[in-house]
Formats: C-alpha cells, structure tokens, sequence
C-alpha cells in the first residue's frame, strides 16, 4: 500500500510532463508552420491578394495555437464543435482557397491549413480523422494541379510545379497534417496506460482485502467457536461441581483467545505460517474435547510449505464446520500422499446435518486450491459428510520435511 500510494505522486508528475511536453510540440509547430507560411509565401508583388492572406495567415496562427489545449483533454467528438476549432478551420482554408484562386499563389499558404485539418482530425472519432485527413490532402492535391506548368508558383514570380523546392512544401504540407495526430495519439496511449494502471492497483487493493477477509474469517471462525464450546463445557463442570476440570476449560479459553490474538496479529503483519501436522493434532484435539473420537493421520513426508499451508487451513476449516453443524460422533482427519502424483486431504465425520448453501469456508478453500492447479470433492451418504481435497503434486515449489 505504500509502495502504491508513493507511486500515484510520481504518475501525476509524469503525466503533467507528458501533457505538458505535448502542448509545446504543437504549439512549436504551429509556430513555424504559420513562420514557414509567411515568410516563404511573401515572395511577389504586394497588393490586396497578398495583404489578405498575410493577415489570415497570423489569425490561422493564433486560433491554431488557442486550439492546442482542446486536443489535451479532448475525450470525444464535442470539442470538434468548439467555435475556436470552426474558426481555425473557416479562416485558414480561407487562406489556403484565396491561395488557389489563378494565379496560384503557391502551396507555401497551406501549411496552416494542414495543421487545421490534423487538429480537426483529433477531435474526431477514427473513421472521421480518416475522412478528415483524405480531404486536406486531397485539397493539397488540388492545389498542386492547379498550377500549370510554366504558371507562377508565387503571387510574382514563375515557377513549374514540378520543381524540386515545390515538391518539398507539398510533402512537408503531407507531413504536417498528420504531425498532430501523431502526438496526441501518444499522449492519449499514455493517459490509457495511467488509467490501466490505476485498475490494476484498485484490483490489487481489492483482492488483498479479500485475502484478508478470508484469512481473519479461517482464524477467528475457529477460535471463536472453540471458545464457545469451552465455555459451554466450563459451564457444565462448574454446575456439576468440577471445579478443576472448569478451570481447567477456563485455561484453554483463555489460551486459546491468546492464540487468537497472536494469528490475528501475523495476518496483519503477513508473516504467519501455518502447519499442517500442528494444525491436525489440534484440530483433533478439539473435536476429542467436544466429545467426538478423532483419528488424525499425516503421511506426507515431502510437502512443501506453501501446500501445507493451504491443507493446515483446510483442516481448522474442516473442524470448524464439524463442531457448528454436526452431531457427528466420530471423525477422521486423513492427509497421504497418493502415489507420485498427488496429495489428498480426506475429512470425514458421521453427524452430517442439513446442507448449507451460501457459506464462505468452503468456498475461499475451494478458491485456494485453485491457485495449486488442485480440487475440492463433498460426499455425503447417509449421515456421513466427507470432505477431499487434491492438491498435484507437481506444484509444489521448494519441498520441505513435513512435521510429524
């Protein structure tokens, strides 16, 4: 958790820069499309043709650069019904169609509406930017051709549209209409990326409280109902006039809810290991003390840690159910390793009562032993419950003796 909340500070920062870096790449080439317009067109004879594209050209430029901070937060197609985006728009083909009008004064005025085309393209959805993007070349396209050869390529001066210079601005042009969908769509890769991220901590925030949920749940559920049933036999003893075998319950009460105290503790702190052997004799132990004659029997002389962890809660599971929800008189606690291939836990107990449906013991064990590739069996004939439980073999990781 606090590796995560660390981690939010640095995203927000990187995110500021990313946005931030790209606001100044369109910015910087606005700028020098509308410098590159301007300077490279101004190349004939000045008159009232060359004064009005002179002055769309600076307000091109300036409602190219107001548009910028749309294309950051744009999340949809709104913001491509901005006044300041139809503007853009309207005065720069202005521009740009003044500009083919004969003579053709060259495609040194399209560059500010190329950059308008591609910022339009970015406030729309896919298919759109693609018609989008097909128009403002074709338009290009028709500038090229509209200059014959041998007509002037500029207000005053001849030129041939094939020359190398013009075929330069025309692929510039090409260039500069896709430049800002380039950078945007980077940016909004980043933004998706942040926004995957957060799912994925909220997922991990959401699973450990799970997790823990269904650890406290194993441990307190146990203690809880053990207590109970000392408390229940204290009480009997004291009425039967049996002090010392009262205090005697009393004693494991209250080590029993130290216990409590101490597992409850690790899970928090997350260091606590469970034992498959310990956990079975104790388990018995407790059902022998509430009157039901338990057999315990672990043969499992190379189970890993992890899978006996997961069998050991299996077990206080197990005997919880059997002490809540039985009548049962006898009961056996059976772990073996069968053959090479598998370990299998069999629980059995002959007071089985009704069945119950919405329980979560069962089902975070279930959800265990799915991590191990394993399964959870129940049977029930008559009134015997039995409980199985496999776990294969082949995914335990770095074995270790067993207790015995």
């Amino acid at each position: 958790m606090t590796e995560v909340r660390a981690g939010r500070p640095r995203a927000a920062a990187d995110l500021r820069r990313m946005r931030g870096s790209t606001a100044v790449t369109l910015w910087v080439l606005v700028l020098i499309g509308g410098f590159l317009q301007i300077v490279l067109g101004v190349d004939g004879e000045p008159g009232l043709r060359m004064g009005v594209l002179i002055v769309t050209s600076i307000v091109s430029c300036v409602l190219a650069l107001a548009v910028v901070p749309l294309l950051l937060r744009a999340s949809d197609g709104a913001s491509a019904r901005h006044p300041l985006v139809i503007a853009l728009l309207v005065v720069a083909g202005l521009a740009w169609g003044i500009a083919l009008l004969p003579p053709f004064a060259g495609w040194r005025w399209g560059f500010l509406f190329a950059l308008g085309g591609g910022m339009l393209g970015c406030l729309v959805s896919r298919w759109w930017s693609a018609v989008v993007l097909a128009a403002v070349l074709g338009s290009i396209a028709v500038g090229f051709l509209s200059a014959p050869t041998g007509s002037s390529g500029s207000a005053g001066g001849p030129t041939t549209p094939g020359e190398g210079s013009d075929v330069v601005i025309v692929g510039t042009l090409a260039l500069v209409t896709v430049m800002p969908l380039s950078a945007v769509w980077v940016l909004r890769v980043v933004l998706r990326l942040e926004d995957a991220r957060q799912t994925a901590s909220e997922l991990a925030v959401a699973t450990e409280r799970l997790r823990f949920a269904t650890d406290l749940h194993d441990i307190q559920g146990h203690h809880l109902q053990v207590i109970a049933l000392k408390g229940e036999l204290a009480e009997r003893r004291l009425f039967a006039d049996q002090p010392e075998l009262a205090a005697q319950e009393l004693a494991d009460i209250r080590r029993i809810a130290q216990t409590a105290l101490d597992d409850t503790r690790a899970v928090v702190n997350d260091y606590r290991t469970v034992t498959v052997a310990v956990e079975a004799r104790n388990a018995a132990a407790v059902l022998r003390s509430a009157g039901i004659d338990c057999e315990a029997r672990i043969d499992v002389p190379e189970l890993p840690v992890q899978i006996g962890a997961v069998f050991a809660l299996a077990i206080r599971e197990a005997a919880t159910n059997i002490l809540r929800h039985s009548r049962a008189t006898e009961a056996s606690l059976d772990l073996v390793r069968s053959g090479s291939d598998e370990y299998r836990l069999t629980v059995s107990n002959n007071g089985s009562g009704a069945l119950r449906t919405g329980g979560t013991g069962l089902r975070g064990i279930t959800e265990r032993v799915a991590v191990w590739g394993g399964t959870v069996e129940t049977r029930r004939r008559g009134d015997t419950f039995t409980l199985v439980i496999r776990i294969p073999r082949a995914s335990g990781q770095h074995p270790v003796e067993a207790d015995s």
